[in-house]
């Protein structure tokens, strides 16, 4: 029986497999007998790290009752991301080092790998790309129930990494390692985009009805920049059907944290009116409802003149009753106030973020336009 309960953090194990690549660079090949001997003094293995067990998918359905050592999948694991980030060649032995010119950033490197470091090493995310990969070939390996189908997404998500995660609890206790943990929640959260949020889908149907929890799990992708941006875009359309006769110049300010105002839309009538849209965006989460102290903040940053100067006040959430008590007693500014509701009602209203098609149902979501929003 191990007197080990723990295999070494993979972040430092993953680094040792860096090192070990780099100290035998100048090797044709690198076997799998060099490679393990200098790989465990650097990450320090002992035997009873190799007798931490795991019960393997293959291990069940077959009965070996003594499960298979967790330290071979991490090296496994190991092997992938240097394949992956193009340290070596191939992933299996023979490893052949890669000394071309993405050699480079290995060169200064030597410290635990963290999911913060990781994009040092793999700047282009293609650890991820070769885990997914990995992943649907272990799922398919696992055989499919003779009354189900391949390309089951609920499935296929239950199964995900399955052997992985139990690794990962075997060598690392019920909260896993930390750096196992995040390129199995990062590549999943990729898939699940590469497929275009599948889960919304219809089969069979090319039009998904839009809800507005289909909305706000857009809005919600925004960062706030991009939030701002966004209402900045939805006031200018809004004026632009009401009074198509006007000229608007919009201006994002909220980069400069201009006195509270993220953005202003200047509306100039062709009689000489002109009209100034004082706009404050707070992308909030559930609960967090806007205060009265919030609105007073807002009001100070423009001037109290009602008939020319016009604050919004747009958020995600709501606005307490203090809060909209104030708006609705303040005599000396303009102030009107956007919750969540009134926002998907002005996207539905104006087409912003939404497109409507010649077919049922009408309206659907716009990802062009919040393609373009988020490049912002």
């Amino acid at each position: 029986m191990s007197n080990i309960t723990k295999l070494p953090a993979f972040g430092d194990m993953l680094n040792a497999g860096i090192q070990t690549v780099k100290n035998l660079s100048t090797r044709n090949t690198i076997g799998r007998t060099v490679f393990y001997r200098e790989f465990e003094k650097l990450a320090q293995i002992v035997n009873d790290h190799k007798e931490i067990n795991y019960m393997s998918n293959y291990d069940i359905r077959h009965e070996c009752h003594n499960g298979s050592p967790c330290y071979d999948e991490i090296v496994d694991l190991i092997l992938l991301c240097l394949s992956a980030m193009g340290l070596v060649q191939e992933g299996k032995f023979s490893l052949v080092p890669n000394l071309n010119q993405n050699f480079a950033n290995f060169i200064t490197f030597d410290e635990k790998v963290t999911p913060k470091n990781i994009i040092r090493l793999d700047p282009f995310g293609k650890v991820y790309f070769w885990l997914a990969g990995n992943n649907f070939n272990q799922y398919i390996s696992d055989g499919i129930p003779n009354s189900d189908y391949i390309a089951n997404l609920n499935r296929f998500d239950n199964k995900a990494f399955a052997d992985l995660q139990k690794v990962n609890i075997a060598a690392y206790g019920k909260n896993g390692d930390t750096l196992i943990n995040h390129l199995i929640e990062e590549t999943q959260r990729r898939t699940s985009i590469f497929m275009n949020n599948y889960a919304d889908a219809s089969v069979g149907n090319d039009f998904v009805k839009v809800t507005p929890s289909m909305i706000m799990t857009q809005i919600e992708s925004l960062s706030p920049l991009q939030f701002e941006w966004f209402c900045l875009k939805l006031i200018e359309r809004s004026l632009e059907i009401e009074s198509p006769e006007s000229n608007l110049t919009s201006r994002h300010t909220g980069r400069s944290n201009d006195n509270g105002i993220d953005g202003l839309i200047i509306q100039d009538f062709p009689d000489g009116e002109v009209h100034n849209y004082y706009i404050q965006a707070k992308q909030y989460s559930a609960g967090n409802n806007i205060s009265n102290g919030d609105l007073r903040n807002f009001i100070g940053a423009y001037p109290p003149q009602k008939t020319n100067h016009h604050g919004l006040f747009i958020t995600t959430t709501s606005f307490t009753k203090p809060a909209q008590d104030y708006a609705n007693s303040t005599d000396s500014h303009s102030l009107i106030l956007i919750d969540q509701m009134n926002l998907i009602e002005l996207m539905m209203q104006h087409k912003v973020g939404l497109k409507e098609v010649n077919a049922r149902p009408k309206l659907l979501l716009d990802n062009e336009f919040f393609e373009k929003i988020k490049l912002y």
